[in-house]
């Protein structure tokens, strides 16, 4: 698995990382986990600045095109992608293109606008806490 993620219940906030490269079933398999652990209303903070590769185009298309069939009409936390490459970025747009449905999906190059934008747009207070133990 090349996402690794951890999760703040008390921030309401999952802070996932990607590292060499990352595969459409890596995506998916992780919004499967957030899924089923009901912490889809969590804000994400997405690192894919260790990535050595880039997906095809048609792959990022197509996970942005199923997270938007998962969120359409279920409560969703907004997305923020953190980049260092231009090629990173280019493939972040593509899934941000098809990805964007009820909840925002952004890119940065820094993890402080990130967060910023993460605290603006979906504060951690406004967000339902999941039990977990």
């Amino acid at each position: 698995m090349t996402i690794t993620w951890k999760v703040s219940h008390p921030e309401r906030l999952i802070f996932a990382y990607g590292k060499e490269a990352v595969t459409a079933t890596d995506i998916l398999y992780s919004a499967d986990t957030f899924a089923r652990t009901g912490i889809n209303t969590y804000r994400k903070l997405f690192d894919l600045t260790r990535l050595t590769g880039t997906m095809p185009q048609v792959d990022m298309r197509l996970v942005g095109e199923r997270m938007k069939v998962r969120a359409t009409g279920q409560p969703f936390g907004p997305i923020a992608v953190v980049v260092s490459t231009d090629g990173v970025a280019g493939a972040a747009r593509i899934f941000q293109a098809a990805a964007e449905a009820e909840r925002p999906v952004q890119i940065f190059r820094d993890f402080a606008s990130a967060r910023e934008w993460l605290d603006k747009t979906a504060p951690p207070e406004g967000i339902a806490a999941v039990a977990y133990e």
